[in-house]
């Protein structure tokens, strides 16, 4: 499960993004029951191709523009697609709910969490140290994050860029899409940009544009760019302070202090008289399961029509 936040009052802006297990969306109600909850297009796509593994490969690149589409037009255009190719897939996509995967239809900007990779990544790390108990489990645990903190920390303060190294290469790219556009001025802060004879509003005030690639990216897009270059303006001041190197500082400002030797520790009495009663449960005699739970939508058994070889 991953928590992602944007500029704002965190509260208002936050929002979770995980596979949607049953039981993290019990948990998610009862503990955080005003913030969003949305899928993971990972897992979600990883279910369309267990059901339907034939139109898997044609509407894969499809599905995952639809999700990151940026305007109402294109996001029906793709739905268009995926509807020719196999109605099935669009049926199993509305039912799951477009506000839950389509950051178009979201509640909050998601802006770049999509998937719940994260927490994959943090999972296939410490899949040795699930075998030891508890406590050498969480001290393995802490040294990892004591690392991650640090070098991330480090690279951070090395930075001498406006932006880090994603996002100057994102913003390259929006620079060379940009070159062939045409800007017609009309106020200080709005202007028109003429792109492959379709016209786009950009309002510099508002950090907008009818694309609405800047405001869902909190990044100049291509029309913006050509806007700002025209008027001789720099886009690191019109990009979202996420995107800065002291904000990613910030972010690791608060080290993972390292944990003396167990016969230094000073333990309250509340806590070293406590008794600490065995498990209820006891260990299955086979061998624990490292693979997830998968919840009832996935379980369901997929209809296939078998066919002779002249069909």
């Amino acid at each position: 499960m991953v928590l992602s936040a944007v500029e704002g009052r965190i509260w208002d802006n936050m929002c979770i993004v995980s596979d949607r297990h049953e039981s993290i969306i019990k948990a998610v109600a009862r503990i955080s029951p005003g913030v969003p909850h949305f899928a993971c297009i990972w897992h979600l796509w990883k279910n369309v191709y267990s059901r339907y593994r034939k139109s898997h490969e044609m509407l894969s690149e499809v599905f995952y523009s639809m999700a990151n589409a940026y305007t109402q037009e294109e996001s029906d255009m793709l739905m268009e697609k995926v509807e020719k190719v196999d109605i099935r897939v669009k049926e199993y996509l509305d039912l799951a709910g477009k506000e839950k995967w389509a950051r178009l239809y979201a509640s909050v900007n998601r802006a770049w969490t999509m998937t719940s990779n994260i927490t994959e990544s943090i999972n296939s790390t410490i899949v040795q140290e699930r075998e030891l108990p508890i406590y050498d489990f969480l001290e393995e645990v802490r040294m990892m994050f004591g690392r991650w903190n640090h070098t991330n920390r480090q690279n951070g303060s090395y930075t001498f860029t406006t932006l880090g190294k994603k996002f100057n290469e994102l913003l390259s790219i929006n620079e060379y899409k940009s070159t062939r556009m045409k800007v017609i001025l009309a106020t200080e802060y709005l202007h028109t940009v003429i792109d492959d004879g379709r016209r786009f509003i950009v309002c510099l005030e508002k950090k907008t544009c009818t694309c609405k690639e800047f405001q869902m990216e909190d990044m100049p897009c291509p029309h913006a760019w050509v806007v700002l270059k025209s008027k001789n303006l720099t886009t690191d001041t019109y990009c979202s302070n996420l995107y800065k190197p002291e904000t990613i500082v910030k972010t690791y400002d608060v080290p993972v202090y390292p944990l003396p030797d167990e016969s230094e520790w000073k333990i309250p009495a509340s806590i070293s008289e406590e008794i600490v009663l065995p498990s209820r449960y006891k260990r299955p005699p086979e061998r624990p399961k490292k693979k997830r739970d998968k919840p009832l939508t996935e379980l369901l058994p997929n209809i296939r029509s078998n066919s002779c070889s002249r069909c």
